[in-house]
């Protein structure tokens, strides 16, 4: 049996980073660990054993790496597989929008306003 290697590209419109790390979900009724998965300017990928309905907004707070501050973000579930998330930052939340330029400048893109 020969495998063949899939040499596409990565057409996603946002690069990601790969993360290993412990996050806080907070939700209206509930507070729960999760752990973060993939990183980006735009959103995240994170594993909860919760039930987080498409479309709720959430809190997630976590280290990001080579920081010494956590950074809290809100976010909107768009995307379930079974207890995997995919999670899309908020951009017009004034009260959040200090800690998602500091997300984008994670992954080395600036926070923009219009997607």
């Amino acid at each position: 049996m020969i495998l063949k290697r899939n040499s596409k590209l990565d057409r996603r419109r946002r690069q990601r980073q790969l993360l290993n790390t412990g996050v806080q979900v907070f939700t209206d009724s509930a507070h729960m660990n999760a752990l973060g998965i993939n990183l980006s300017d735009v959103g995240m990928r994170l594993f909860a054993v919760a039930n987080l309905p498409l479309g709720s907004q959430i809190q997630v707070e976590f280290l990001p790496p080579q920081r010494t501050e956590r950074v809290r973000v809100c976010g909107i579930v768009r995307h379930r597989a079974v207890y995997l998330y995919g999670i899309e930052f908020l951009v017009d939340s004034d009260q959040h929008r200090d800690s998602r330029a500091d997300v984008g400048t994670i992954t080395g893109h600036q926070a923009t306003q219009s997607q």
